[in-house]
């Protein structure tokens, strides 16, 4: 009870004090006859308070906010119901093969972008136009124009869309490699957009709470993401935030807003991510410029080396090389420890991913390497990615199929070297209704092996008669059966 007769006591006292201090002012400030004092002592106050209010974060979201964009998406969406086989004791590969019934919906989704060229360029999550068959982007002076999807990367999380205007306001683009941990950081777009009628963006603002920043993806969400060297803030980023710049004090965008940890509430705790915008530069430089994001190969697959005695190692250990590549080419071998990039010293797998991601298309690699306990410098020429290479075989049951190669399987971690691969399948597709989904290898058709582009007509050929017959296919690593009838 003292604690709380104390507090009491203080209240009181605050009271008394505010009386009569209100007391004093107003008998200070009584109006003179012309009402002269009165007036003065109202302004200089306000006149001081104006001046402080327009300070460096006012400016950069003044200068940024026009180029923000609400980016509107319809998207059609693979419904599954549930069926017997979706028993979690069974089989993965096997429960794949008996699908549940399947149905299409249109869903609409909400998230920001942010206007790089006067002539419409933008700059999105790849997440927010996910899987869209309609995007309409409405623009701070109210107009609501179509898109079109220019480039999506679902490893980098980022998209580039197109409209057809001229005159348009852009954002102004930072350097990411250059941010200091606790410098403002400020992020604009719409959350929550769906409840707000107005199209002005919202802005919220914090600090840049770390740098570098590794993240795993979520285990089982079957996302490709890359989330390396990602910037770190407690700026408030809520769902409609996704694809909006985080912009510093001096109104320059160094970042993409793409992910926040909610702590299951859905909304933000103070952990938001971001793309550097140095990554989103190359990658909207490259769609420019080839019409294509092209990601270097180098032919080295790694993992991060264990600890050793409790303390955390450096460097990735090199697991596996694919046969003619740019790694062979230099010599790398498997149990090879990397040490290095460009004079960086590298920390993980996870971070000599993201250095791949960052490295400019045509860019030399050296690289510091450690083979039984002796260091050597190797500098390698990245090539494209093979699959992105590859010639596609599009069929009429709306899939697209590559033929493998030993450098193709061994760049995309397949048991097989030899097959067609399923890169792509559309929701409706006749391919999906069998089972068979993106990442299979069709090996074999009955007794016939499926090797080439001259097999893959066959089987078109096939499906098209009607006829009965076994689909032979390797699916994580297993091999199973389906059944076409």
């Amino acid at each position: 009870m003292k604690v709380r007769n104390d507090v009491v006591v203080v209240a009181l006292v605050a009271l008394s004090l505010g009386a009569g201090a209100a007391w004093w002012l107003g008998a200070r400030s009584a109006p003179s006859s012309d009402g002269t004092l009165s007036s003065a002592i109202a302004q200089v106050p306000s006149a001081s308070i104006d001046a402080s209010r327009r300070n460096a974060i006012v400016t950069a979201a003044e200068v940024v906010g026009p180029s923000v964009v609400s980016v509107n998406v319809v998207a059609t969406q693979v419904v599954r119901e549930r069926s017997v086989f979706d028993d979690p004791f069974m089989d993965p590969f096997f429960r794949g093969l008996f699908p549940p019934r399947e149905r299409l919906r249109q869903v609409q989704g909400l998230g920001s972008g942010f206007i790089v060229s006067p002539d419409g360029y933008i700059l999105t999550n790849q997440h927010v136009v996910s899987g869209a068959t309609e995007i309409l982007v409405t623009l701070l002076d109210g107009r609501q124009l179509p898109a079109e999807l220019v480039q999506a990367d679902e490893v980098t999380d980022l998209a580039v869309l197109k409209i057809e205007a001229t005159g348009l306001p852009t954002a102004r683009l930072g350097d990411s490699d250059s941010l200091l941990i606790g410098e403002w950081a400020i992020a604009i777009g719409n959350p929550f957009g769906y409840l707000l009628e107005d199209r002005n963006p919202s802005v919220t603002v914090g600090v840049i709470s770390a740098i570098g920043r590794d993240v795993r993806p979520e285990p089982g969400t079957g996302r490709g993401q890359v989330w390396s060297g990602m910037i770190q803030t407690d700026a408030a980023i809520n769902p409609g935030n996704s694809g909006g710049p985080l912009v510093n004090a001096a109104g320059d965008v160094i970042g993409v807003n793409a992910f926040i940890f909610s702590g299951g509430s859905g909304g933000s705790i103070g952990l938001g991510f971001a793309i550097p915008i140095n990554r989103a530069r190359r990658v909207l430089q490259d769609v420019v410029r080839f019409g294509t994001i092209r990601r270097p190969w180098l032919g080295i697959h790694v993992e991060s080396v264990p600890t050793t005695g409790g303390r955390p190692s450096n460097g990735a250990r090199v697991v596996r090389v694919d046969p003619e590549s740019p790694a062979e080419r230099a010599g790398i071998l498997s149990g090879d420890v990397v040490l290095e990039t460009n004079g960086r010293p590298l920390q993980s797998a996870v971070d000599w991913e993201g250095r791949l991601l960052d490295l400019p298309s045509g860019a030399e690699l050296t690289i510091l390497v450690q083979r039984e306990g002796a260091a050597f410098e190797r500098t390698l020429v990245p090539e494209d990615d093979p699959l992105r290479r590859a010639p596609r075989i599009e069929t009429p049951y709306g899939a697209t199929m590559v033929v493998l190669s030993p450098t193709l399987a061994s760049h995309l971690a397949l048991a097989t070297e030899s097959g067609l691969y399923l890169e792509a399948v559309d929701p409706d597709s006749g391919f999906r209704r069998l089972g068979l989904r993106e990442g299979d290898v069709l090996v074999a058709l009955g007794t016939e092996r499926l090797d080439g582009a001259d097999d893959a007509q066959r089987l078109i050929d096939f499906l098209r008669s009607g006829q009965r017959g076994l689909l032979f296919v390797e699916r994580d690593g297993q091999m199973g059966r389906v059944e076409v009838r």
